[in-house]
Formats: structure tokens, sequence, C-alpha cells
């Protein structure tokens, strides 16, 4: 797990979920520093649309909190189905709110 400091003095971690798991993340990383969390990208050429979506609701719920601290980002390739690329991005919009 790269650790990086943000300009504004703020902690910054960049796990790798596949390796890390989000029960272990939410258990050592929660509300102690930004989870700068790149979403498992491993899925996305194969899963289902329901797949990511309940993926990212999944990291928002166990990874988010009311205060903050949660980046989400979604890196495609070209062997990711266009109706996958649209799943990310609507479950990107739906869960961005989450905790408002």
């Amino acid at each position: 797990m790269s650790q990086q400091y943000h300009p504004s003095g703020v902690r910054v971690v960049n796990p790798q979920v596949g390796a890390n798991g989000l029960d272990a993340l939410a258990e050592g990383a929660k509300s102690r520093v930004c989870i700068d969390l790149d979403l498992d990208r491993q899925m996305f050429p194969f899963g289902t649309p329901k797949d990511i979506d309940a993926h990212v609701r999944e990291s928002v719920e166990k990874l988010g909190a009311p205060e903050g601290g949660l980046w989400l980002k979604a890196e495609v390739g070209p062997d990711v189905p266009l109706e996958n690329v649209e799943a990310i991005c609507q479950a990107l919009e739906r869960y961005r709110g989450y905790f408002s």
C-alpha cells in the first residue's frame, strides 16, 4: 500500500483492492487516512453491470464515511465492454452522494 502526502498535508493511501480486500482496508485505514481506491479493474472485462454496481456500492459502504476520506477511480482497458463502462460511470454517479 503506497502512502502519499497531499500538498495540504493530508495522508493518502492508494491500496490494491485485490491484494488487501475491502474488509482489511476498512479495518486498517478507514477514518485514519484518505483512501484513494482504484476499483478492481480485473473484474471490469468479465463482470456484469450488476457485479460492477455491487462492487462500487460495497466499496463505498465499507470505506466511505459521512465526513469523507474516500476517492474512487476506475481504469478501463480496450477489453471492457461498453455496457460495463456505462455501468461503472452510472455506479460512480449513483453512490457519490451515498452519505449526504
